[in-house]
This record gives C-alpha cells, structure tokens and sequence, in this order.
C-alpha cells in the first residue's frame, strides 16, 4: 500500500503564510486556559505563545501599569531600539517596525555585543561583553526601548543604570534566557519604577523577545486584537452555508469554494455547503431543503458578500424567512458578511503587492460576450448614471455615508 505524504492535504487546501498565521493565532484564541489580560497584554502573550507553542509560559508573563501604551508610543514615534544579541537584531521585521512607524531603518536596532572596542574591555575586565554592550548604549537608552533575550548580566547593568545614573527607557522587554543571575535580573527590574514586560523564571530566548517587540508593533498600528475565541459559534452549528452572489461565468465562485473545502477539512462543522443568490446557482432554497433532508437542525447561512447592499437587508433574510416556514423544528441564522476586519487590510496590502507585475489593461484580451449568455429571466447590469446616482444618495441622506473602520458592526442586516 503507497503512503499518502501529509503535504498533499495542504497542496489540496493551499494556504500562504498570512493564512497560517492567522488560523493559529484563532487556536490560540480558542485554545488557551482562563485568562486576565487586557486586550493589548493578549496580544503580547499570544504572539510569545505563538513563537513557543507553550501556553504555560502565561502566568510568568508580567507587565507594569503603562507598559503597552508606553511600548506603543515609543514604536509610534520611532525611538531606537537596543538588542542584546544579534540573533534579535537579525529576528526583527523592518515591515512590522514600519507599521507603527514608516522611518524605522536598519539603524534603529543597535546592538554593541560584536564591537571591538567592547570585546577589548571584557577581556580587560573580565566581564561579558553584553554587560559592557550595555554600558556602552547608555546614551540610547532614555527614551528608547530595551531588549534582552539572552543575556542577564546586561539587564542587571541596565537595572543598575536605572537605580543609580536615573536612565528611563520608554520600555524594558525582560526575557533573558539562562540559570545564572536569571530570575534575579527579571525580579529586580520587576522592582523598578519603569514601564516593562518581563518573562519571569528562567525561560527566553530572542525568537520570544522579538515576539513581544512585534506584537507592540501591531498595537502601535491600531491593528487591535480579538479579545473573543474567533470561532464563538462553532461548536452551535450542524450546517454552515456560504452564499456568494452567483455568476453567469463558469467558475466565477471557485474562491467560495476553496474556503469552503478548507472549513471541511478543519472538521469543526459536521457540514459545510455553498450557494448562490443569482444566476447559475445552486441557489439557496435547494440547498437549504438538502441540508433540511439529511438532518440538519442548527444551520448557519453566511453571505460570503464584503458590502451591505439590498441583498443584505431584504432579499437574503426574506428568502430565508420563506424557507424556515416549511420547517419550524429547523433553527436557522443569518450571519455576518465578512464586512471589514484588519485581516482585509492586510490582504488588500498584498494584493496591491502582487499587482505590481502586472501588465497595462490594454494589454488584457477580452472574451467574447457571447459566451456567457444572459439567461432567460435574467437581465444585463446596467450601471446608473453619476448625476442620477447623485441625486439618489441626497434623497437617502445617511444611507450613502459611508462607516469608517471603527465604525464596525453598525447597520448591519
């Protein structure tokens, strides 16, 4: 018998690395034991769980009062960084500096351990060299944030910069890894009047370090996270249907399709089904009725729609009012569209990435129109003028403006 290689589910289901980081952090979310950090500490926690897979680091993970606004306005305003190893250095993401500050360089992130004159006096001294590293960074340090992830001595001579020469770093990030002078340095600090967020015990590392710092990142750029499991429902629903607008292209809805392929493939719904609301179908109504005949009693209908249009607020839930009639035992939801989430930001972000290498549309080679005959019953779109436009969103009033961002969740269906 030939053995199936693993990769083929993902070569089956393809999913970038956006993707997968995405799907992980909703584990983490759904996964992770009771806890009691605010929103923006969560959003640290979870990317240092993320960069370990160990949920028990969670109760050694402290931070003082003002550690995540201070972090935030630090990044927001581009203050230098100073790392005590070149592993962080080389770790942290100019992108994601970037999105909380747009000049964030190279030469932002200092890191001393390497330089000569550093190397001379440890030998002189006999002393680390990230000790005199850090001695050497003094002038970075006020106002600047501070990162150690393998080296205790030198958060101890930041500690003692702090008590006895008054340096104030906008932020400490203590996550130092070792068993010599370890838990001692992380419990001094903890002890000072600075903002920090610091590893307790004896684990670190810099993949956690630059965590931490990356995770501030995506705070200082509003990109807020869930504080709800990703998937509250998920567990309520025996049948999931995505319903698309519908195409007469062949084809057209495939990207519905995937996704649905890959809720399946997740095994958290006992059914997953797609539709269409126009055109070639299948349509709702049989769809609904199959699902009716093969046991469903919970069913969630999604519209796989971005924008609130009519669909939405009449023709959708009157379709499915229509429908649940002939079936009173059947409970039946009618979800959110996907509407605006940081996600599609970031997905739009990469599409205008990958637009780049793109040709002119002149050079696009268009199809012949009949080929995709307009069937009987159905009408061609037809656009409405700007001025008639116009006059239509005076007469609606608020109805034409259109929400911001953070206006999320009003007016929905």
């Amino acid at each position: 018998m030939t053995r199936s290689a693993f990769i083929h589910h993902l070569l089956a289901n393809p999913l970038d690395g956006q993707d997968i980081e995405a799907l992980s952090f909703a584990m983490i979310d759904r996964e992770a034991p009771s806890r009691s950090f605010s929103p923006g500490q969560w959003e640290v926690v979870r990317r240092m769980i993320h960069a370990t897979g160990d949920f028990s680091i969670m109760p050694s993970v402290h931070f003082s009062d003002q550690a995540i606004s201070a972090g935030t306005k630090a990044l927001a305003a581009g203050r230098p960084l100073y790392v005590d190893s070149n592993m962080i250095r080389a770790g942290l993401s100019l992108a994601r500096l970037r999105l909380a500050c747009d000049r964030y360089e190279a030469g932002h992130i200092y890191c001393h351990v390497a330089d000569e004159d550093v190397a001379q006096d440890a030998i002189r001294l006999n002393l680390p060299r990230s000790l005199l590293a850090i001695r050497k960074a003094k002038g970075l340090l006020d106002g600047g944030i501070a990162v150690f992830g393998n080296a205790p001595t030198a958060l101890l001579e930041l500690n003692r910069l702090v008590i006895e020469e008054g340096v104030r770093p906008a932020l400490v990030i203590a996550a130092p890894v070792g068993f010599v002078h370890v838990i001692e340095s992380k419990e001094e600090l903890i002890g000072l009047d600075v903002p920090y967020i610091a590893l307790a015990g004896r684990r670190g590392g810099s993949p956690i370090a630059v965590s931490m710092v990356h995770a501030l990142c995506s705070l200082a750029a509003g990109d807020l996270p869930k504080t709800e499991p990703a998937e509250p429902s998920q567990e309520h629903f025996d049948t999931v249907i995505l319903l698309g607008h519908g195409s007469r292209v062949p084809g057209a809805n495939r990207s519905m399709l995937r996704v649905a392929a890959a809720l399946k493939e997740k095994g958290r719904y006992a059914n997953v089904e797609t539709c269409n609301m126009s055109r070639l179908g299948p349509h709702f109504e049989e769809t609904f009725e199959k699902c009716v005949q093969t046991g469903a009693r919970k069913v969630l209908l999604l519209p796989y729609f971005l924008n609130e249009g009519l669909h939405m607020k009449l023709d959708i839930p009157a379709k499915m009012q229509e429908a649940v009639r002939r079936h009173p035992h059947v409970k039946l939801v009618f979800g959110k569209n996907l509407g605006f989430d940081p996600l599609l930001v970031r997905l739009t972000e990469k599409r205008i990435a990958e637009s780049t290498s793109l040709a002119d549309v002149r050079e696009i080679r268009l199809p012949d129109e009949n080929a995709f005959p307009v069937p009987p019953g159905q009408c061609e779109f037809v656009p409405m003028l700007p001025e008639e436009a116009a006059r239509w969103r005076e007469a609606r009033g608020k109805d034409g403006e259109i929400d911001s961002p953070n206006d999320e969740g009003k007016g929905e269906a």
